[in-house]
C-alpha cells in the first residue's frame, strides 16, 4: 500500500494483510537496513513492523504468480482473470533491493537508483511471462504493458543522462506536468495467435480506452453506466485501417488538492490545447511538427483556439 507514503503496509481482499496489532510499529523517515536490502520511509507514520520497501516489486510479482496458480487450481481451466500488476519500480523513495528472487544482482547495476528499479521491472515482467508460459495460459492470456505517466525525466545532465537514459525523450516535461512528457506514454499489447506482431499504431488512444477494448477482445458487453469515457480501439489493434468509431479527443487535467485546478489540455488529431486558469493563459501545439512543444501557435489560431477551448470546458469536472 504505502511504497511513498504510509500506512506501509499490504492490503489483501480489502483488509489489512496482518490481524495482529503487535506486527503494527510507528516508522520514522529514513533509511533501514532490512532483509532485501536498504529499505527508505520517507514520510513517517504507521505499518507493518518487516515493512520493507526494496521488497515490494517482488512482492508484487509473487503474489500475482500466487494468485493465478489459485485461479487455476478453483476454476475450471477456461474461466477468464484479470490481473492488474502495479509495480512500484518508478515511484520514489528509489531503494532497489540486493537482488532478484532469482539471485541475479539489482542495487548498483546501473548509474541511479532509479534505473536499478527500472532494471527490475524487467524481470519481473519476464518472470510473469515466464509463469503465464509455465501454466499454459500465455497463448490465451491478453498482456498489455504501459504507464500511467510519463517518466520522471532526470536532471539535465544528470547521471542517467549522460548514461544514455533520457526517459521522455524528445517530449517536453516530466510526470506531473501538462505537457507531452508528462502524459505520452507507451503502450505495447501482446495475444498470441490472435493480434498482430511487430506492428505499431499511432491514433490517439488513452489509457480509458482500455476498459472497452478489453470488453470487446474478450467478447464481454460493457455493463450499463459503465466505461463512460472508455472508446474501444479493439478493431484499430487488428488493422490499421479499422479508424472509424476512434476517439479524435483526449482531454487531461491537472490539480493541486489546495489551489485547484493548475492546467488542463486537450488533444486533436495533431493539435494541442493548453490552457492555464489562474491567469487565463493559452498555449497551442502542432504536435505532428513540433513534438517537443517549443513553438506556441495559439496567437495566430484563435478561432482554433477558442473552438478546442470550449470543448475542453464541456467535458472537464
Amino acid at each position: 500500500m504505502g511504497i511513498q507514503d504510509r500506512p506501509y503496509a499490504w492490503f489483501r481482499n480489502d483488509f489489512l494483510d496482518k490481524t495482529s496489532t503487535s506486527k503494527i510499529k510507528y516508522w520514522k523517515t529514513g533509511k533501514y537496513n532490512m532483509p532485501q536490502g536498504e529499505s527508505i520511509i520517507s514520510k513517517e507514520g504507521e505499518g507493518f513492523k518487516d515493512w520493507d520497501s526494496t521488497a515490494y516489486n517482488m512482492i508484487v510479482a509473487r503474489e500475482t504468480k500466487r494468485f493465478i496458480r489459485i485461479h487455476k487450481q478453483k476454476k475450471k481451466p477456461n474461466d477468464p482473470f484479470f490481473a492488474y500488476v502495479a509495480l512500484g519500480g518508478v515511484h520514489i523513495p528509489h531503494s532497489p533491493p540486493r537482488e532478484y528472487s532469482d539471485g541475479s544482482p539489482i542495487a548498483g547495476v546501473y548509474p541511479t537508483p532509479h534505473m536499478d528499479l527500472l532494471g527490475e521491472m524487467d524481470k519481473v515482467i519476464g518472470s510473469l511471462m515466464t509463469y503465464l508460459k509455465r501454466k499454459g495460459l500465455l497463448r490465451n492470456t491478453i498482456v498489455i504493458f504501459t504507464s500511467d505517466n510519463g517518466g520522471l525525466g532526470g536532471k539535465k545532465g544528470g547521471s542517467e543522462q549522460k548514461a544514455g537514459h533520457v526517459s521522455n525523450g524528445p517530449l517536453r516535461g516530466h510526470k506531473g506536468t501538462i505537457y507531452e512528457g508528462g502524459h505520452h506514454v507507451p503502450m505495447t499489447i501482446r495475444w498470441k495467435d490472435h493480434l498482430p506482431e511487430g506492428q505499431t499504431r499511432s491514433h490517439l488512444i488513452g489509457i480509458n480506452d482500455l476498459y472497452s477494448t478489453i470488453c470487446d477482445l474478450a467478447g464481454v458487453q460493457v455493463p450499463p453506466g459503465q466505461a463512460q469515457d472508455s472508446v474501444s480501439f479493439a478493431e484499430y489493434i487488428f488493422d490499421e485501417s479499422n479508424v472509424n468509431g476512434l476517439r479524435e479527443y483526449l482531454g487531461t487535467w491537472r490539480h493541486n488538492s489546495k489551489t485547484g485546478l493548475l492546467s488542463h489540455a486537450l488533444r486533436k488529431n495533431k493539435w494541442k490545447l493548453i490552457h492555464f486558469p489562474q491567469r487565463d493563459e493559452f498555449e497551442l501545439y502542432d504536435l505532428e511538427n513540433d513534438k517537443s512543444e517549443s513553438k506556441n501557435l495559439a496567437s495566430s489560431n484563435s478561432q482554433l483556439v477558442q473552438q478546442m477551448y470550449q470543448y475542453l470546458k464541456s467535458i472537464g469536472p
